[in-house]
Formats: structure tokens, sequence, C-alpha cells
């Protein structure tokens, strides 16, 4: 019964359906371009919803003392505490702090200051908006992959790969993360078809 009354349901609509769906949670890279528009569209950028493109692993070393107020996992790594905090790919964000060149986005509550994403260059509307390191060096990893069709005696394969080690300030503490790609700075489509519009009803005015 309840397959016949979806056998009866217009294709168009649908189609409009998942249209809609996708749509609206489409994410496009926050650029230059799109922050005029936004800006002049009258919307306050702290009120947008960001979002992350790549995964970004926090990491910083802790004292004795710090381990009690850590806002992060904390682990015992070589003898040390270790403070780490994870921020998934796609997390949303909110936009603490607006200066003309860089955002600073917060992924969680109660942050002394969000981690800072900058426009990549100085010429141009339609850059976008990276995460901006206070440091960075590229290092080599190696990492052991398990590959059934290796030619070599053993099905494991050595794998070395270039990561970028950048420091970055959060919640007004440095830590270090490992990159293969720099984040960037995301927003839903649908952002921007919001307007800010001002609305009010007329009182009138009577005759004294």
């Amino acid at each position: 019964m309840f397959k016949n009354f979806l056998n009866k349901i217009p294709r168009t609509a649908t189609f409009l359906c998942f249209s809609f769906v996708f749509f609206s949670s489409c994410k496009v890279a926050f650029t230059d371009r799109i922050r005029n528009q936004v800006e002049a569209g009258g919307i306050n950028l702290s009120k947008i919803q960001y979002y992350n493109s790549e995964k970004i692993v926090l990491k910083r070393t802790l004292s004795s003392k710090e381990v009690s107020v850590a806002s992060g996992k904390v682990i015992v790594q070589n003898g040390e505490y270790v403070e780490i905090i994870k921020i998934k790919k796609n997390t949303p964000g909110i936009c603490d702090s607006i200066q003309s060149k860089q955002l600073y986005i917060g992924f969680e509550n109660g942050l002394k200051g969000g981690l800072a994403f900058a426009k990549t260059s100085e010429q141009g509307v339609g850059n976008v908006y990276q995460l901006k390191p206070l440091d960075c060096k590229t290092v080599k990893r190696s990492t052991i992959n398990v590959n059934p069709k290796s030619k070599n005696s053993l099905p494991i394969e050595r794998v070395d790969k270039e990561v970028n080690v950048c420091t970055v300030q959060y919640n007004n503490q440095t830590y270090t993360t490992e990159l293969t790609a720099m984040p960037t700075l995301l927003i839903k489509k649908s952002s921007l078809n919001n307007k800010s519009v001002k609305k009010r009803v007329a009182k009138g005015r009577k005759v004294s």
C-alpha cells in the first residue's frame, strides 16, 4: 500500500525535493568576492555558518598544572601530557572576530580566540580564505601499507609523503598541526541567497 502511494507521487515533485536538499547543503569556498557580496547584502559575517574543508588535528604539550583545565583530549606521550583537539572535516564554526584580510573561526563554545583564515592572495577578489598558520615547515613522513598485489616477498610497502607541520593560534594557545592540504573556509551556497531586510509597521497619523 505504501509502495503504491509512493508511485503516485509525481516525479517532478521528487526531483524538486531532491534538488532543494542538494543545493541547500551544497558548500562553496568562501572567497573575497563572496565576502563583498555578503556584506553588500547587509549580512553580518558573524551570522553566517562556516565549515572547514579538511580535518584539523591540534596538539600541544601541557604542563602538569594545565592538565586539569585543558579543553581537548589529554594523553601521555613519551612521558609528556599532550592535549589533542580534533576538528573533523565540515565541522560548523562561527566567526568570532573580523579583520579586513582574515576571519577568526571558533569551532567550540567558550573560546578566547578562533583559528585564523586569511585570503590567499593580495590580488583579485576570487581568492579563497585558507587557514593562516603562524609558521610552517615541510617534513617527510613514512607509513607502512599492506598491498596484496605487491611483487615483494612480503605484501608490505613503505610509503613516504610530505606533510606541512604548522603552528597555529587557537583559544589563545599555540598548537601544532600536520596538514597534507591547507584547510579552506566553506559556506553553504544557500547563504548567498540571504539578505538583511528591515521591516516596520506604520502606526499612522491622526489629526490633532
